[in-house]
């Protein structure tokens, strides 16, 4: 029997991502999908309707759904985490939720190893790559995955796709570093399902495009345009921007204006997470994935959290090698790499320093209220002496 966890069930994608996983047929007779609530009531009522709804919809399979009112109890055996606070505004830096988040993501991680210390873990909540550093150390590395680099894969194929005018299925390309401002698009990975000469040429086109100018300042400038419709409500206008640009340009920007409008890209991502789940579930299923994982020295040598091309099996990761990186491209994921670490501990130290600050405070304010029991006290005895 197949247990699946969504810690973080209410939300627009752990409530998107149990639509997907129902639908998809993985889930078997007798298998169950336990929905994570925060704790509180509101979380788990929402969640109580959210079943009946998905049992109407999917009860002919029998599975077996569940509300789960506090975390402390659950028990899957592959954990789906969700949760976190998100920015409602606008979506610049996927870094800047940081801070919100560290706090929760070490408690979450610390209840995990109490309840389901075995279980595989793939992560969804932002920053991807802080979480998967924390769950990690605390779990233990090869059983953890980020989902990041393959939605970005899956972004930067489709955008190849579409300029191609192919289906996706037939294009295959990597994302690699960050889930965020360090990531690292490989053209050297595109491989086309074709023996279409003019597609082959086109793609070669557009490498040879990239090349010309920086992809940093592509980006920039692509931005800088895209937030200027936003700021005027043009959405349209926003999106015809990106889909002039290059792919590679075109999946840092794109997600932003999605994010704009409905704060969430809920379905891209329970597709890039189901497809973790088929690998997990489906032993025939040897699809290559791109995960964010805690590195070790075993690909390129790299010890930090970076996005890496994988594969997976309940017993955990295991990074494929790829040949045909050119000299740039692994330096700049190398480089990501160097960035994601020294933001994870630049968020580290400061959910430290916040920690000690916090109890130097209680302490301090414990110690006031001993002096201001004892004043209490005397001004009593006074009154009772008058």
């Amino acid at each position: 029997m197949t247990s699946i966890s969504i810690i973080g069930a209410s939300g627009a994608v752990g409530s998107t991502l149990a639509t997907h996983i129902l639908r998809s047929g993985l889930l078997q007779y007798g298998d169950r999908l336990q929905l994570v609530a925060r704790g509180v009531e509101s979380s788990s009522a929402k969640l109580l309707s959210m079943r009946i709804d998905l049992m109407d919809a999917f009860d002919d399979q029998g599975v077996d759904i569940e509300v789960i009112a506090n975390i402390e109890d659950m028990d899957g055996d592959i954990v789906v985490v969700c949760a976190g606070v998100s920015s409602q505004g606008k979506l610049i830096d996927r870094r800047e939720w940081g801070r919100a988040n560290c706090d929760l993501y070490e408690s979450i991680a610390e209840t995990c190893l109490r309840r389901v210390p075995n279980a595989f873990f793939i992560i969804v909540s932002n920053p991807v790559e802080l979480a998967v550093r924390i769950f990690s150390e605390k779990l233990g590395r090869r059983r953890v995955v980020g989902m990041g680099a393959e939605q970005d894969s899956l972004r930067f194929s489709r955008a190849i796709a579409h300029d191609l005018g192919m289906s996706r299925h037939d294009v295959f390309a990597s994302v690699l570093g960050e889930h965020g401002q360090a990531m690292v698009p490989l053209w050297s990975s595109v491989e086309l399902n074709t023996t279409d000469e003019r597609l082959l040429v086109h793609l070669e086109a557009m490498r040879i495009q990239s090349d010309a100018i920086p992809l940093e300042q592509r980006v920039a400038e692509l931005r800088s345009s895209v937030m200027n419709f936003l700021e005027k409500g043009l959405v349209n206008e926003a999106y015809e921007t990106t889909r002039r640009s290059l792919p590679d340009a075109r999946i840092f920007v794109q997600p932003q204006i999605t994010w704009s409008t409905i704060h969430s890209t809920p379905n891209a991502t329970a597709n890039a997470t189901l497809r973790f789940l088929t690998g997990l579930l489906l032993s025939e299923d040897q699809r290559p994935l791109h995960a964010q994982v805690l590195l070790s020295g075993i690909f390129w040598g790299i010890h930090g959290v970076c996005g890496a091309p994988v594969n997976i099996n309940r017993d955990g990761w295991r990074v494929r090698e790829m040949e045909s990186l050119a000299g740039e491209e692994r330096s700049r994921i190398l480089d990501a790499t160097t960035s994601i670490e020294r933001y994870i501990t630049e968020v580290r130290s400061a959910a430290l320093d916040t920690v000690v600050f916090q109890a130097a405070s209680a302490i301090s304010m414990a110690s006031s209220s001993i002096v201001l029991s004892e004043d209490i006290f005397e001004n009593s005895a006074s009154l009772c002496t008058a």
